[in-house]
């Protein structure tokens, strides 16, 4: 509009205000400034000093009702130009229509003129508080030359990666999001800021984040001058870059069995741990210390233990075993008939079998021990 008049009360403690509304489909906003057209050369002397003070709509028939904010003294530009007031760091968040209101300091003519634009169309927005009461300014007075300036709320930022409740073995993770374009981006990590990025002309943004040891909650905000918006839903990322520590208990390295069916067993440390698998079948696992029956083969066995945790880390061990559970053969056993040995003389007891066995064999000796009527065999080992 233009400024075709100004006003001034004759006391201080009156004051104008205009009507503002949000935007179509905004449902709240900060409120960062007041704007105020100050007539150049009226009145005479006038003045620089006045205050500015914020109402919501909620009065009768919607006139000025509760004082939200304010009020803050300001000082007025009488050349000509708007009178900007500067409230971004007073946090006044307005849900719906609200007003900016100048309220006169002084008395006349020791005060600023507010301009009216008179020849504009009438927009019924414009109110006056005379003596501590509102009523709406007649169409004659036209429009009071207030403005005010919103920062409309910006919803809080998505984290799209990486996904909550990872794990990883990486000391770094990439956190990428989605939000409004060309913004700054803070990435906080249990609750301390760690980057700030800039969203891209889509929205996009993307961010390296050194993780800790063990739980890492990230979350991002979009960051300003006037602070930070509202958080992301946090993402849960679990660092664990250590391997479990793995043995095997029993069998043994090199041990040899005579059974189909034995139980290894062993130990494993890790903060993170998901699995334990012997010759791939999952092992039993009760604090530290694993165990599971596995079926062996005869033959030579290589039994392989697997440990791995939830971020990826991985330990094998290995322990090899002898398997023979089929009964020997005992083939060309010598002497193959019988005889008949004087004292003194002796005998060969021989056969084949497999190799690397331990041969054992008895003798029998009859009728050795005849006394009182006793007779009994004596056997040798």
């Amino acid at each position: 509009g233009t400024a075709e008049n100004a006003r001034a009360f004759y006391d201080a403690g009156n004051g104008w205000a205009v009507r503002m509304s949000l935007e179509e489909g905004a449902e709240k906003a900060l409120v960062t400034g007041g704007l105020f057209f100050i007539d150049e050369d009226w009145p005479v002397p006038g003045g620089t000093e006045f205050q500015v003070a914020v109402y919501d709509a909620t009065g009768t028939d919607g006139a000025p009702g509760n004082r939200i904010a304010g009020p803050f003294d300001a000082t007025a530009l009488r050349n000509g130009e708007w009178t900007y007031v500067d409230l971004s760091d007073q946090g006044i968040v307005v849900e719906g229509d609200f007003y900016m209101t100048f309220i006169q300091t002084a008395p006349y003519p020791d005060t600023p003129g507010l301009a009216m634009d008179e020849n504009g169309p009438y927009a019924a927005r414009s109110w006056k508080l005379v003596d501590g009461t509102w009523s709406q300014a007649p169409s004659s007075e036209g429009n009071y030359m207030i403005r005010a300036t919103v920062e409309y709320e910006i919803d809080a930022p998505l984290i799209t990666s990486p996904e909550n409740n990872s794990f990883t073995s990486e000391e770094t993770v990439t956190a990428t999001g989605t939000t409004v374009p060309t913004v700054d981006i803070a990435i906080f990590n249990n609750d301390e800021e760690v980057a700030v990025v800039t969203s891209d002309e889509e929205g996009a943004f993307r961010a390296e984040i050194s993780l800790e040891y063990g739980e890492n909650s990230l979350l991002a905000r979009v960051k300003s001058d006037r602070g930070y918006s509202a958080p992301s839903e946090s993402i849960l990322v679990t660092y664990d870059g250590e391997a479990p520590e793995l043995t095997i208990t029993a069998p043994k390295n090199g041990q040899k069995y005579n059974r189909e069916v034995i139980t290894v067993t062993g130990t494993v440390v890790d903060d993170y741990l998901d699995s334990v698998t012997v010759n791939g079948t999952k092992a039993n696992v009760t604090g530290n210390e694993y165990s599971a029956r596995i079926i062996l083969d005869e033959g030579e066995n290589v039994i392989t233990v697997v440990a791995k945790d939830r971020a990826g880390n991985e330990t094998v061990q290995e322990v090899t075993i002898a398997v023979d559970y089929t009964a020997p053969v005992i083939e060309n056993v010598k002497p193959d008939k019988d005889y008949y040995l004087n004292a003194g003389e002796s005998v060969a007891i021989e056969f084949t079998s497999e190799p690397g066995l331990r041969a054992t064999y008895s003798i029998h000796m009859p009728l050795t021990n005849v006394r009182g009527g006793q007779v009994s065999n004596v056997t040798e080992l």
